[in-house]
């Protein structure tokens, strides 16, 4: 609980990270879309707080997509760029995506399960619903049209609408803010649209949880069940009444269903494995 130093570099030459805690294990996260705007580099003022219930047991690492992506570029594209940075410093550890964070997950555990002891694959699915694929395609419109702050207002409105009395609190930091490389949100945003794991989570082998709200727009309950029933040792925890931003707006119920994953699980044989004690 004293932990107080907050490490922020560069990983692989290009993945801003931030490193946290002092536990014995690993655990690495991989953000959301807002990524594309923010590296977690800029974001070290709350991540301490943001993260704490982790820091115990786990030295955390929450890693940035590079900067500056290529056109086309795939979540198994961004799976890829992320495990030069687990061969080069991390190695085996527990991996939770959030999100668009979660898409890469899965790809990264399909193709590199060499370095992913236990997955949380957290408010994302094999795939984006229909009507959930609306909602970033407008986000791309608006995005190559530069009309940054209705950008940024839509996110929020469709992320954050739970959040009521407390919505400007977090909306006008993200219109005060400086992005990112617009190319990047292009980029990330059409990643989105069209991932499609379906395949290849097959392959997953390490325990996963998938966990979202049961009320997710772009990943609901019945694609949250379909991707657990493809991942051959997967735990499905869905959270009641919630939508998309579950991780945030249910936070103590979300921590509180990975870690208790995490303590039911024994990673001993998988590659650099450990055992999580409860």
């Amino acid at each position: 609980m004293g932990v107080t130093e907050v490490k922020c570099g560069m990983l692989a030459g290009c993945l801003p990270f931030a490193k946290l805690g002092s536990g014995p294990h690993k655990l690495a996260i991989f953000p959301g879309l807002a990524d594309a705007a923010w590296a977690v580099t800029s974001r070290k003022w709350n991540l301490l707080e943001h993260y704490r219930r982790f820091t115990d047991e786990f030295t955390v690492y929450i890693v940035s997509r590079k900067r500056n992506l290529c056109a086309g570029c795939t979540t198994r594209d961004l799976a890829a760029e992320y495990a030069k940075a687990f061969e080069q410093e991390i190695g085996p550890a527990v991996v939770m995506g959030i999100s668009l964070g979660g898409c890469i997950a899965q790809y990264f555990a399909a193709d590199f399960p060499q370095y992913v002891q236990a997955l949380v694959i957290a408010c994302a699915g094999v795939r984006p619903s229909e009507e959930g694929r609306k909602i970033p395609e407008r986000w791309l419109m608006l995005a190559r049209q530069n009309r940054w702050r209705e950008f940024y207002y839509d996110i929020a409105k469709v992320t954050l609408r739970e959040f009521h009395h407390t919505f400007y609190q977090f909306l006008i930091p993200l219109v005060r803010t400086t992005a990112g490389d617009p190319k990047d949100f292009l980029v990330a945003l059409e990643a989105c649209v069209a991932h499609d794991s379906t395949e290849a989570v097959e392959r997953i082998q390490a325990p996963t949880l998938v966990i979202g709200g049961s009320e997710d727009i772009f990943f609901p309950a019945s694609l949250l069940r379909e991707t657990a029933q493809r991942i051959p040792h997967a735990t499905l925890r869905l959270i009641d009444g919630s939508r998309h931003a579950a991780y945030e707006l249910r936070k103590d119920e979300f921590e509180s269903a990975v870690m208790e994953f995490l303590h039911q699980r024994s990673f001993a044989a998988l590659p650099g494995s450990i055992r999580l004690a409860a």
